[in-house]
């Protein structure tokens, strides 16, 4: 059914002000950079796509410390075909945590965890579900290297191999280098594996990186803040949950491909993206549709640990845009999404002038585990028809009780998807 809509200036105004806020291609709620300084790698601390509490108050510390691209803008910086950045060979990376940021077992009576491998630390390409791991093979998202900390607050990255300006191995690492660094508790765990905890409420936690040479001087460095939120609402995410090779921290995982993203897919202009189930490789069923991960406010959670609750039921219907759809939670209980069902948020899709793509219809809706047993969050997937010029078009979902999210797609007649 294609509803006639009737926009408020102030929806309207909401609208357009989420929409231009949004600098990932992933989630983000409370962050704020140190300085303005061109030099400065740091671009945000942010929550990742994966917990709906990542950086809320008191919580589990859970956060992507998002790097600055140099001379990329924000919006395409996650784009693989930017690069990121590189550890020298003899050199090493340390993440620092300051501010309120607690260290487990040291700031507070709860159980010191040492991070010493993936399961609190890893280094990300910047795209979802894309890591460069710890261990040496023949995978491409291997990078060879060995994870310390210092006890405290410090977390250092030292390559075990490599060559001159870069000593991580792979293909990730060479290829698309560095972007993002994640810091979690183990996943499918409890409080124990935490190494973190965040501030109280309106405090700030500090991040900063540096990267050294081997001849220990300082060859790029940044840093950021954030202010600790007592609540954030429900959350939405870009992933690739579900596509992407698992196991990617196994060194006999090899049939990793170099990208598996559905963000920033590179199509032709015009190109229709429904699929939503991995082929025998990623590549084989690509393109898919735009992928969003969807969790229930902190409040509704049974735990603070992955696995939690999604939100079950939701799909969308067409309004009389094309461009613009309403997510919707299935409260008539038809096992549809319709209009007599409750509007919990929006999807649009946006281009080039003139080029005219639209949000295709859909009955899909998501299902959810209860926080305990079952998948991490919910997967909603939009089916969508890119338009008819090149250039860069973005799929955002927006939560009115929460956050919002992008996943962007090129549209480029030359592109060559030639990972050699």
């Amino acid at each position: 059914m294609i509803l006639k809509t009737v926009y408020k200036k102030t929806s309207i105004i909401r609208l357009a002000v989420l929409t231009s806020s949004l600098l990932f291609g992933m989630s983000h709620i409370a962050l704020a950079d140190d300085d303005d300084d061109d030099d400065n790698i740091v671009r945000a601390i942010v929550s990742p796509p994966v917990v709906a509490n990542g950086i809320i108050a008191g919580e589990p510390t859970e956060f992507i410390g998002v790097l600055a691209v140099e001379d990329v803008t924000p919006g395409l910086a996650m784009d693989p075909e930017n690069k990121g950045y590189r550890i020298p060979a003899g050199g090493h990376m340390e993440v620092e945590l300051g501010g309120s940021f607690e260290r487990n077992g040291i700031d507070n009576n709860k159980a010191f965890r040492a991070i010493n491998s993936n399961a609190n630390f890893v280094l990300v390409t910047g795209l979802p579900q894309a890591p460069i791991t710890t261990p040496a093979g023949a995978g491409v998202q291997h990078g060879n290297y060995t994870i310390s900390d210092d006890g405290n607050k410090i977390i250092t990255v030292t390559p075990n191999g490599g060559k001159g300006k870069n000593g991580l191995e792979g293909k990730r690492a060479k290829k698309i280098g560095i972007k993002v660094v994640h810091i979690r508790p183990r996943p499918n765990t409890d409080e124990s594996t935490s190494a973190f905890t965040n501030g109280p409420a309106g405090t700030i936690g500090t991040l900063a990186v540096r990267i050294y040479k081997a001849n220990g001087k300082i060859d790029e460095k940044g840093s950021a803040s954030v202010i600790f939120p007592a609540s954030v609402g429900q959350v939405v995410g870009a992933t690739n949950v579900g596509l992407a090779t698992g196991a990617q921290g196994n060194p006999a995982t090899v049939s990793t491909e170099l990208v598996e993203s559905v963000n920033f897919q590179h199509v032709l202009p015009g190109t229709i993206l429904t699929n939503t189930v991995k082929g025998t490789s990623f590549s084989d069923g690509a393109p898919y549709a735009p992928r969003f991960l969807l969790f229930d406010k902190l409040e509704n959670q049974p735990d603070s640990f992955i696995p939690q609750k999604g939100l079950a039921g939701v799909g969308y219907i067409q309004s009389e845009d094309p461009t613009h759809v309403h997510m919707v939670q299935d409260t008539n209980g038809n096992g549809l999404p319709d209009a007599g069902d409750t509007i919990v948020g929006h999807t649009t899709i946006s281009g080039p002038t003139g080029s005219n793509p639209e949000v295709l219809a859909s009955d899909a809706l998501t299902t959810s585990g209860d926080g305990v047993t079952g998948a991490n969050g919910s997967v909603y997937n939009v089916s969508v028809r890119i338009g008819d010029a090149e250039g860069v078009y973005r799929i955002t979902a927006i939560l009115e009780d929460g956050n919002a999210a992008v996943t962007t797609i090129i549209a480029d007649n030359d592109y060559d998807n030639n990972d050699d």
